[in-house]
């Protein structure tokens, strides 16, 4: 009897070793925020709440989903082909005429680190074409907190794990007029620069926007690129 117990014993521990092994590995150990995610205001400081992305490079995409030019940071040049636009209210070259390109932009986002605070509606993502980039400020004519920016499309869930990618498609319009450079007729965007930003829409107003720099719509943000000089050509 005194033997039979202790081999009970034995075997009720090795299942019990076996099951503690099993339940260390039927699910994925949360992975730590990345050093990137210790990211700058736009003054240069430690920003008071980690970043939550970078945006990996923004690809311009026209017809059939091609590639027509791509970025992989700020204050970068690119001049888009109008004949690669997946749309084009005017394919001509008379000079003085006017006509609006359109292209898909798609923006590569990698999760950098878990989020401060939960989304509420969920992560919004727009551009401004205001040369001060970043430092456009929490100003509003109609009283809102998104500032002089434009967002694309409602907001969108970005549930990747940390150290993932995804891509997220937006449809941009690019207005121009023709005009006449030296001996040929050109393109001439009506907006050159172009800053794309990402926001968690809880950490965006947890953070003292009141004050500098968090005045500032880059300071809040959880990922931007800024001042993309981004033009046409034929």
């Amino acid at each position: 009897m005194f033997k039979l117990s202790i081999t009970s014993f034995c075997l009720a521990l090795a299942y019990g070793v076996l099951a503690l092994a099993v339940s260390c590995t039927d699910h994925d150990v949360p992975a730590s925020n990345l050093p990137e995610s210790k990211c700058k205001d736009v003054n240069g400081g430690d920003r008071l709440y980690p970043c939550e992305f970078s945006i990996e490079k923004i690809t311009f995409l026209g017809a059939d989903g091609a590639a027509a030019g791509t970025v992989t940071g700020s204050n970068q040049v690119l001049a888009l082909p109008r004949s690669l636009a997946k749309a084009d209210s005017y394919t001509r070259n008379e000079e003085g005429k006017i006509g609006v390109a359109t292209f898909d932009v798609q923006i590569t986002l990698k999760r950098i680190a878990s989020p401060s605070f939960p989304v509420n509606e969920g992560y919004l993502i727009g551009y401004t074409h205001n040369t001060s980039g970043g430092k456009i400020l929490h100003t509003s004519t109609g009283g809102g907190t998104y500032g002089e920016r434009d967002k694309f499309g409602p907001p969108v869930a970005l549930n990747m794990a940390i150290g993932e990618n995804m891509d997220v498609t937006y449809e941009m319009f690019f207005p121009y007029r023709m005009e006449k450079a030296g001996l040929v007729v050109v393109p001439v965007t009506v907006f050159a620069s172009s800053s794309f930003f990402v926001d968690n829409d809880v950490t965006t107003l947890k953070l003292p926007r009141t004050t500098v720099p968090y005045n500032y719509v880059g300071s809040v943000t959880e990922a931007f690129y800024e001042k993309l000089i981004v033009t046409l050509k034929n």
